[in-house]
């Protein structure tokens, strides 16, 4: 894994060989060609991908870009469900946590979230999935948690789970109780903390004792 979403699995194989710290700073001085509101269809993302890594690649001069390359540089992008890879204990403490618990997802993503959930097999355990762009805003605007709060029933208590201090921060304002999720154990936080969603689950049971 590259740990950088717009490094797709077969990034370098088709690219060749590049330094990925050259390659990362690129990706960063483009993110503003991203639109995360206004992407309703698995086409757009694909055509927004298009342009984004021509950008990137003309940024490093790559030598020789042609549309062949850049479109399966977007292809990889959009289309290759591996560019998303679960950890190991997701699918079976998401089954176990929707049996008694009503799951949402809200995310700040573009509509081949849909096709990557679905295809592993985890996508019917949630409720309901906000997708930023098909809503046409972002976490950050506040605007999609109040979207959300329209179907949940705000007298019970209702936990959002990010890996984001500002977003749980954001959370908070709209009565969420939040809990980030930090399997680095790399931050010092007041939040209740898990490593996993087996400690969510644990302590979500803990709890309701």
């Amino acid at each position: 894994m590259t740990k950088n979403w717009f490094i797709t699995p077969n990034f370098f194989n088709i690219v060749g060989t590049i330094n990925k710290q050259v390659i990362e700073d690129a990706i960063k001085n483009n993110l503003h060609l991203l639109d995360e509101r206004n992407i309703s269809t698995e086409l757009e993302e694909y055509e927004m991908f298009c342009k984004f890594y021509m950008h990137v690649l003309q940024y490093i001069k790559y030598p020789n870009i042609t549309t062949d390359i850049v479109n399966k540089l977007a292809y990889d992008c959009v289309y290759n469900d591996e560019k998303v890879k679960f950890y190991n204990e997701v699918k079976e403490e998401l089954q176990k946590l929707s049996k008694k618990y009503t799951l949402y997802i809200i995310s700040d993503a573009w509509p081949s979230t849909y096709r990557v959930l679905k295809n592993y097999g985890i996508y019917d355990l949630f409720t309901k999935v906000y997708i930023s762009s098909e809503l046409g805003c972002k976490k950050s605007d506040k605007t999609l948690f109040e979207i959300a709060l329209e179907d949940v029933d705000k007298n019970d208590e209702n936990y959002f789970i990010d890996d984001r201090y500002d977003l749980l921060r954001i959370s908070e304002q709209y009565g969420f109780i939040p809990v980030i999720i930090d399997r680095d154990k790399n931050q010092t936080t007041n939040y209740i903390e898990v490593e996993t969603l087996t400690d969510l689950r644990r302590i979500l049971e803990l709890y309701e004792k």
